[in-house]
C-alpha cells in the first residue's frame, strides 16, 4: 500500500517515463493511489490514454504537464521546470505552444546526437527515436549509449554527468523555449493553474530556490511543489533534506497553493515509488479547491 493515495507527479513514455500510461495508471492501482497527476515533460500526448484507464480503474487522473523553461536568473540563462495542473488539453492555445515546445525538443536532441558522434560515439538517431512514444528526451539517448557502446560507461548517470547534464559536454539549447511568464500565461488560458517543480531540487546549483519561488510568484505562478522526495545520488533525502520544511514555510506566507508527488519515471534506478510521496486527500481538496477559486469556479 502506498504511504499517500494522492501523487501528483508521474511521467509516462510520452515524454521520458518507462510506463505506457496504461500502465502507469495500472500500477497507481496496485499502490492504491485514488488520485494520479499525468505531468510530462513538455507533451500532454498520453492524457487520452491515462484518463480512459483512470475511468476503467476508478481512478482520477489531473490533467498536467511540465514544461522546460529557459528563464533569465541573475544575468544568465538557466533551466528551471513549471507544471501545470488542471489543463483544457483542447485548448487551442495550449496545443499551438505544445506544437512549438515538440518540435523544439525534437531538433534539440538531434543536435545533441549529431554532438555525441562527433565525439566518436555510435548513436544511430533513428535508434533512439524508435524507442520515443512523444517527445524525445535525454534519457533515450542515454539508453542507445549503453546499448550501443558496451563497456564505455558504467551508468545512464555517467553518461548524464560527462556528457547529457545542463553543464556537460554535449550540451545543446533549444532552438525553442518558453519563459516563465509565457509557460504561466498559456496554463492560466487553459483553464490550469500554474505549479512551481521541485524548487529543492536546484538547491545545489547556483540558483537560491527561495529567491526563485518569491520570483515565480511575482510572474503570476500560483503553486509551489512541496513534497517531494528530493534524491541526490539515487538516494531518498527526503524531509532530511530541509527544504520541505523551508519550503511549506515559504508557501504560507506567499498564500501559494501547495502540491506534492514522487516524480515517477519507473526507471529501474529509481528509489521512489508511485505514493511514496504526495498529498493527503485534505491537502488534495484544499488544492483542488484553490484551482476551481482562482479559475472563477462558482460551484464547487
Amino acid at each position: 500500500m502506498a504511504h499517500y493515495t494522492i501523487d501528483l507527479h508521474a511521467h509516462t513514455t510520452a515524454s521520458d517515463g518507462t510506463h505506457s500510461p496504461t500502465q502507469l495508471v495500472e500500477r497507481a492501482a496496485e499502490r492504491g493511489l485514488r488520485v494520479l497527476g499525468i505531468a510530462d515533460h513538455d507533451t500532454i500526448d498520453g492524457l487520452v490514454e491515462a484518463q480512459q484507464a483512470g475511468e476503467r480503474l476508478g481512478i482520477e487522473i489531473v490533467p498536467g504537464v511540465e514544461f522546460s523553461l529557459r528563464h533569465e536568473y541573475e544575468k544568465d540563462f538557466v533551466g528551471i521546470h513549471l507544471l501545470g495542473y488542471f489543463i483544457d488539453p483542447e485548448s487551442p492555445a495550449l496545443m499551438n505552444v505544445m506544437e512549438k515546445v515538440k518540435q523544439g525538443r525534437v531538433d534539440q536532441k538531434i543536435w545533441q546526437i549529431e554532438k555525441m558522434q562527433s565525439f566518436g560515439f555510435k548513436v544511430p538517431v533513428e535508434e533512439v527515436f524508435a524507442r520515443v512514444s512523444g517527445v524525445p528526451g535525454r534519457p533515450h539517448i542515454a539508453a542507445v549509449l549503453m546499448e550501443y557502446n558496451p563497456g564505455r560507461f558504467e551508468s545512464i548517470q555517467q553518461i548524464f554527468d560527462e556528457y547529457l547534464g545542463t553543464h556537460a559536454k554535449a550540451h545543446v539549447g533549444r532552438p525553442f523555449s518558453l519563459t516563465l511568464a509565457q509557460a504561466t500565461d498559456v496554463i492560466k488560458q487553459a483553464g490550469g493553474l500554474a505549479v512551481f517543480a521541485h524548487p529543492g531540487a536546484y538547491g545545489d546549483s547556483h540558483i537560491d530556490p527561495i529567491f526563485a519561488i518569491r520570483n515565480a510568484k511575482a510572474e503570476g505562478v500560483e503553486g509551489v511543489e512541496v513534497y517531494y522526495p528530493y534524491v541526490k545520488g539515487h538516494r531518498p533525502a527526503g524531509e532530511a533534506s530541509g527544504w520541505i520544511g523551508r519550503i511549506e514555510a515559504l508557501a504560507r506566507e506567499l498564500n501559494l497553493l501547495q502540491t506534492g508527488g514522487t516524480d515517477f519515471h519507473g526507471r529501474s534506478h529509481d528509489v521512489v515509488d508511485l505514493g511514496d510521496m504526495g498529498l493527503t486527500d485534505k491537502q488534495f481538496a484544499t488544492f483542488k479547491e484553490g484551482w476551481q477559486r482562482l479559475r472563477g469556479f462558482k460551484n464547487f
